[in-house]
């Protein structure tokens, strides 16, 4: 019997035991349960460690490109393009910096690490945006963008265009507008589908070729932008057309010879054709009185002023220039990136239209006894120019339409239509 007792205690024993060990692997389980979700769940010590190394690293990618923009800032209080894209390029992973920066540039929107996108100004302030798929977009496709409507024309004056009187250029209303390019970073650049006046603009003289670039963009800012979306037009320019050029364009350009001088080779001028207009002489390739020319300085595609100038030109003892000047003869469709063997939708969208339209680009032409300062051009199907000035002193003027060109940033959603896209079924933009 005292056995029996004793064989019940044991039992009992045993029992509260495993009692004990069910309860200490439940409340263990509870614990692990409770650590894990701190560790892991949506608050957890994970998910906010991971949160704090984002944003350290989105501050560090915020803090490198307001210390390259800061180092880019001359003494004149505004931003040295050369020397921001260097300063960009030195940044890790970092893309959307273009080869070369120009006044036409800006907004210039960059990413870094793939995921931060920040839009730089032409002041040197800077924005962030939250980047948006470009899916179902494509270059040639149209896309419903609006402008702000404009009662009164813009002013062009006779003092600044070089031309014998103004000019009063009136907003063309109902515009089409196309994908021209879809950037690494999510920047989408439209151009009107048609040159953007039924008027012309008059330019002449060194006046024309020093206010030009300034000028044509001048006028779509003021005809053609969207202050809502904030999105700033200006005209079409020759780094717009390059960009899109493949190889095979690119060589063809690099390869023009005029007879005289090959492309991006330089001729001296003296005497009586050493003329020059006054803002060349800050240009990258000029040379003022010297048989070396500047390594350094604005490109063809800055406006190379604040505001207009009534400065004209200058004579020089020796001149030297760099030939910037190449033609295209009814410009081969192989010249471009999108050729598929048979046509290129960008050839068809720059050169395959009946309108005539200037480029926001200067050029420099080497002719055997002087020098041509002009503007670059599109005519039908034709890549030109026109030359406004000669280091003779010799003056032409000439007149062609304005074709604008808008920057969508990263941060705004285009939403692609249902079916085909047309002129008449469109993408639709809106600001996130």
């Amino acid at each position: 019997m005292k056995k029996e007792e004793n064989r019940k205690k044991k039992d009992f024993t045993k029992g509260i035991t495993l009692i004990a060990l069910v309860i200490t692997i439940i409340v263990l389980l509870i614990l692990a349960g409770v650590t894990i979700a701190t560790l892991v769940g949506e608050n957890g010590i994970l998910s906010k460690a991971t949160e704090a190394g984002d944003k350290t690293e989105e501050k560090n990618a915020e803090e490198e490109v307001k210390i390259a923009v800061m180092g880019s800032i001359g003494t004149n209080g505004e931003l040295e393009n050369e020397v921001l894209k260097d300063n960009l390029n030195k940044i890790e992973n970092i893309s959307g910096v273009p080869e070369e920066i120009t006044d036409s540039s800006y907004p210039l929107t960059v990413m870094v690490e793939g995921k931060y996108s920040y839009t730089i100004n032409k002041d040197g302030s800077i924005g962030q945006g939250e980047v948006v798929s470009r899916e179902g977009i494509k270059v040639g496709d149209y896309v419903n963008y609006t402008y702000d409507q404009k009662a009164t024309g813009y002013s062009l004056l006779a003092k600044y265009s070089g031309h014998t009187g103004d000019q009063i250029l009136t907003q063309k209303s109902g515009m089409k507008w196309r994908v021209l390019n879809i950037h690494e970073n999510g920047t989408v650049d439209l151009i009107a589908d048609i040159a953007s006046t039924d008027q012309t603009i008059y330019f002449q003289g060194a006046l024309g070729y020093n206010n030009s670039v300034y000028l044509l963009n001048d006028i779509c800012k003021e005809l053609y932008s969207n202050s809502t979306l904030g999105i700033t037009a200006r005209s079409i320019n020759i780094e717009d057309i390059e960009e899109q050029m493949n190889e095979t364009g690119i060589a063809a350009k690099d390869a023009y010879n005029n007879g005289i001088v090959t492309y991006g080779k330089t001729k001296t001028y003296t005497g009586s054709n050493a003329n020059y207009p006054n803002l060349y002489a800050k240009e990258k390739g000029s040379g003022i009185d010297t048989t070396e020319v500047k390594t350094s300085g604005i490109k063809v595609s800055d406006s190379g002023y604040t505001s207009p100038t009534t400065e004209t030109s200058s004579k020089a003892s020796s001149l030297a220039v760099t030939q910037t000047f190449y033609y295209f003869t009814n410009t081969p469709a192989n010249y471009f990136k999108d050729y598929d063997g048979g046509n290129s939708t960008v050839r068809d969208m720059l050169f395959n239209i009946e309108t005539l339209y200037w480029l926001a680009s200067r050029y420099v032409d080497c002719a055997s006894d002087y020098a041509n300062f002009g503007l670059r051009r599109v005519s039908g199907e034709d890549f030109r120019g026109y030359a406004l000035f000669r280091s003779s002193t010799a003056t032409h003027n000439s007149a062609y339409c304005t074709r604008p060109i808008v920057s969508l940033r990263p941060n705004i959603k285009i939403e692609a239509c249902e079916g085909e896209n047309n002129s008449t079924n469109m993408h639709e933009i809106s600001k996130l």
